[in-house]
């Protein structure tokens, strides 16, 4: 069976909120987004970041109605949504593949920040 390379481009304020998902209240920002990188967005966080952190719960928050949406698709139910059906065929699978989104450039996407540079970020925002 050959597999597909379905490569998923995404923006650079997609790359930009997905790195300070944990950082910061990203929310303002997501709420920018085309409704098809949202969902990607908030796909690819829900498996990368952990929800135990506050601030990564926050930006959940707003969004909690789309989360369901994807766990839903994620637990192989049906769906109407035309963006999550869109973005499972784009993908190639029978869900949202989240290693094939790339950045404009087509690189694979840079991990969120860690708890260190999340510390020096924080550092250097209060030094300010």
């Amino acid at each position: 069976m050959e597999e597909k390379d379905n490569k998923i481009v995404v923006s650079n304020e997609f790359v930009d909120i997905y790195r300070n998902f944990n950082v910061g209240n990203q929310v303002h920002k997501m709420n920018a987004l085309t409704k098809r990188e949202l969902y990607l967005l908030l796909t690819l966080s829900l498996d990368k970041h952990s929800d135990e952190n506050p601030t990564v719960s926050s930006n959940f928050m707003d969004f909690k109605e789309q989360c369901l949406e994807i766990f839903d698709v994620q637990d192989e139910k049906s769906t109407e949504n035309q963006i999550l059906l869109d973005l499972i065929g784009e993908s190639g699978d029978q869900y949202i593949e989240t290693d094939n989104i790339v950045d404009s450039n087509g690189d694979k996407l840079p991990d969120p920040y860690t708890k260190e540079e999340i510390r020096d970020i924080r550092i250097g925002i209060i030094e300010k």
